[in-house]
């Protein structure tokens, strides 16, 4: 909603290499500017005076937390430990989706070399802040991949449509999810690495995870099909499963709201960058620290 008067070209140059340079810091491990970093890129081509500040703001924070460095990323190989319940109102077996996509497979390299060493575990964590862009009510996708218990991926974009509802935004991001994993998996394999089982993908909407997961379920909302039937395949492939978690254990939450307390945020931060193995739990109710085997 910024109305401040439009950058000339060369506040509008320097605006976009101060982009640049933060999107650098976050490949290199500066998630908690990821979200702020994300919205102010989709002003690059025309930037207002209220969002160089901004980006000065975000430089100055950088500046004082030289010493709390998110960035130092752990890549932790002790594999993550998932309460099945989780899992628990999802198709159990390959043939339980014959009846709807009998012919789900998913995508192996040609020239796979053979497997070796120990296989990998992938996790994703999901979210979307439902038409949280108030100029044109666009929803923003969150998304984080693990393969064990090391982050190796972070995402955080505006989607390209309006969507109605919360379950729409939802299944728009699960569908993004689900083909960065799809990717993924690829990649690991034609690099001659494991992999076991299914993607275990968490989301906190119950209404998406049902949809997605049970076979007989029915979709009402008929402008989601695409992403409906996308990521439906992949779980009848037996590429990804999906299950439900609480909202304050999403990790993903991190990645698609500018307004989060701080607490909470640096919260986010600490577990994602925590070396131990996270267990979820849901009889607890809540995420914690497990013991390394």
């Amino acid at each position: 909603l910024e109305v401040s008067p439009t950058l000339n070209a060369e506040l509008t140059n320097t605006y976009q290499q101060h982009i640049g340079a933060l999107r650098w810091a976050i490949e290199l491990g500066r998630i908690d500017i990821l979200t702020e970093v994300s919205c102010l890129a989709q002003y690059s081509c025309a930037p207002r005076e209220g969002h160089l500040q901004a980006i000065y703001k975000i430089f100055r924070y950088l500046q004082k937390n030289l010493s709390r460095n998110p960035g130092r990323v752990v890549f932790d190989p002790f594999l993550q430990h998932t309460d099945e319940k989780v899992f628990e109102m999802g198709a159990k077996t390959k043939e339980e989706w014959n009846d709807f996509y009998p012919d789900a497979a998913e995508e192996m390299p040609s020239d796979m070399p053979e497997p070796l060493g120990k296989a990998v575990i992938i996790r994703a964590y999901v979210d979307a802040n439902h038409a949280g862009n108030l100029a044109n009510r666009r929803s923003h996708s969150g998304i984080i991949i693990y393969v064990n218990n090391a982050p190796i991926t972070w995402y955080s974009k505006r989607q390209n449509t309006v969507e109605s509802s919360s379950f729409g935004s939802e299944f728009v991001a699960l569908r993004i999810a689900t083909e960065m994993i799809e990717a993924l998996r690829y990649k690991l394999r034609s690099f001659g690495i494991p992999i076991d089982g299914p993607a275990e993908v968490f989301c906190d909407n119950k209404s998406v995870v049902t949809n997605s997961s049970v076979p007989a379920s029915v979709l009402n909302k008929r402008h989601t099909a695409i992403c409906y039937h996308r990521v439906r395949e992949a779980q009848a492939s037996q590429a990804i499963r999906t299950g439900w978690i609480p909202g304050d254990m999403n990790l993903a939450d991190l990645f698609t709201k500018t307004t989060m307390p701080a607490n909470k945020k640096n919260g986010f931060v600490e577990n994602i960058f925590c070396n131990a193995a996270t267990v979820i739990d849901l009889n607890k109710g809540e995420s914690k620290d497990g013991e390394k085997a």
